[in-house]
């Protein structure tokens, strides 16, 4: 399967180029997008699989603004491609966690060294789960009592990745039949088993560190695709994992068919 690339260039002969190469290296590149708010349009209407990212941007928001938005909202991976060398502008942008920094080097652009980084980053995003820790340690009781009496008194309990649902920040029933809003800064997942524990994180965060068999389906969950998992597509923007059915948003809607593709062809 082709990659998807965007490219966020205010410099339109700047773009063709990179556009042509990167043709020429096998991946479909996006349309010419040039500021803040067309990249975030871009990908609304279509999640890329990296982002080239020059730091001056047409518009009152930078590269590094959105470098931050494409970390913390979209978990996109993505590249500076900048004419801008200095050590303040490489400090703001190592903040953001990029892939890779590279300085635009006139009167040709060096495209060994940017092919080499796009194939690394989008590799980094297909690590297998080897990679990773095999779970979680769920935190056992209501949120108001972890609140209260510390993590470190609560029970816990270790899961496999392998044995988990789906995470959540969507309000759940607790054990009382009783719907509760889940405290900020945590979520709760579900097991197979339909055992439910809470985990200080955000979605944000966990889907950076979850193996490539969970997919960011909307704001509110991150669902299993695993092997072991019941997984059944109901329509276009719908999905069933073992009983329950979720809807995949737009903005996340890409991803998802490519990782469905990826384990059940």
């Amino acid at each position: 399967m082709k990659n998807n690339i965007l490219i966020v260039e205010d410099e339109a002969t700047l773009y063709e180029r990179l556009r042509r190469t990167l043709v020429k290296q096998n991946f479909i590149v996006d349309e010419y997008t040039k500021s803040y708010e067309e990249a975030i349009q871009r990908i609304h209407k279509k999640t890329p699989d990296i982002v080239l990212l020059d730091i001056n941007l047409e518009g009152d928001k930078n590269g590094i603004q959105l470098g931050e938005a494409l970390y913390k909202n979209y978990n996109i991976p993505f590249i500076y491609l900048t004419s801008l060398s200095d050590n303040m502008t490489f400090s703001k942008g190592m903040h953001t966690n990029h892939e890779h920094f590279i300085v635009k080097t006139k009167p040709r652009l060096n495209v060994e060294e940017i092919t080499r980084a796009i194939h690394t980053a989008i590799h980094k995003r297909t690590v297998t789960i080897d990679n990773y820790k095999k779970g979680v340690i769920g935190l056992v009781g209501y949120l108001d009592e972890i609140k209260n009496m510390g993590r470190d008194i609560i029970s816990k309990v270790k899961v496999n990745y392998s044995d988990i649902v789906f995470f959540s920040t969507a309000p759940y029933t607790n054990e009382n039949n009783q719907i509760e809003k889940v405290e900020k800064n945590y979520c709760w997942f579900l097991t197979i088993n339909g055992e439910y524990y809470f985990l200080k994180d955000s979605l944000s965060s966990l889907s950076r560190k979850l193996p490539y068999h969970y997919i960011r389906i909307n704001e509110s969950y991150i669902v299993n695709v695993g092997e072991n998992i019941n997984v059944s597509r109901i329509n276009g923007s719908r999905l069933k994992i073992e009983k329950h059915e979720f809807t995949v948003s737009s903005t996340y809607k890409k991803e998802t068919n490519k990782r469905l593709e990826h384990f059940y062809g």
